[in-house]
């Protein structure tokens, strides 16, 4: 995959890129740049991860993402009524919202999700790379 394949990548990756968390697998992190695509419910994900307390940040959970969208810019997808209603029409084995929203924005995309969730890898019609 060359450096300007689009992928988008799930919530974990965009964490584990920004921890230097060693669980971010190379072929993933070679193509992680400007066009990488972001789902809107990561930010979400992160601000509630921060704001539970299952993410430290010295800064806040705003802030956190805000430096991070900023340190390694990346395409934001919102969550338009496309993405909305492929959330709950694709075939799905279960129904994490944020999963939903984040594979659904992959599938509009036309992309790659990046993501070791084994739920999302085993969707037909998602294509994944880890």
């Amino acid at each position: 995959m060359g450096s300007a394949s689009v992928i988008v990548l799930d919530t974990h990756f965009w964490v584990w890129f920004h921890l230097g968390d060693s669980r971010l697998t190379q072929p993933v992190a070679s193509v992680i740049g400007r066009d990488t695509v972001l789902s809107a419910a990561s930010i979400w994900e992160v601000v509630t991860l921060i704001q539970k307390g299952r993410l430290v940040s010295d800064l806040t959970a705003e802030d956190t993402v805000l430096k991070w969208l900023l340190e390694a810019p990346m395409r934001v997808v919102p969550i338009d009524g496309d993405i909305a209603i492929l959330s709950r029409t694709l075939d799905f084995v279960h129904d994490d919202p944020g999963d939903r929203f984040i594979a659904a924005t992959a599938f509009k995309q036309k992309a790659p999700l990046a993501t070791v969730d084994t739920r999302l890898q085993a969707l037909p019609w998602l294509t994944t790379i880890r």
